[in-house]
């Protein structure tokens, strides 16, 4: 086994199941693991249901709901961002020009301010 990779065993809805997965994402996958479970047993009180795929076809399904949902604001929100940013960019570059036209001008005791020529 890689280094980065260690062994679980996790359990859904009662069933065991051993993999290899990567060190790093070991808070993740545990994660998933409670709150699945946690869903399960939301779902087993508020539905009748013949064996545990039942339920956990109905988790998967609200489960990807809610990812397609939260994908669509993220992708309205990258749309609304792009012109935002391309506007941010437009104003950076005006004021570096801005800071070079100041850099090369001196400003004299009457305040009057003159360019200074290289």
């Amino acid at each position: 086994m890689e280094d980065n990779k260690i062994h679980i065993t996790v359990t859904i809805a009662q069933r065991v199941l051993d993999i290899t997965i990567n060190k790093e994402h070991e808070f993740y996958y545990r994660e998933a693991e409670k709150r699945i479970n946690e869903k399960f047993l939301q779902f087993a009180k508020k539905w009748t249901y013949t064996d545990h795929q039942d339920l956990l076809s109905k988790i998967l399904l609200e489960l990807m709901i809610n990812y397609i949902a939260k994908e669509d604001k993220i992708n309205a929100y990258e749309e609304n961002m792009i012109p935002q940013m391309e506007r941010l960019e437009v104003l950076a570059e005006d004021l570096r020009k801005s800071v070079a036209k100041l850099e090369k001008t001196e400003v004299v005791d009457d305040g009057t301010q003159i360019e200074i020529v290289d």
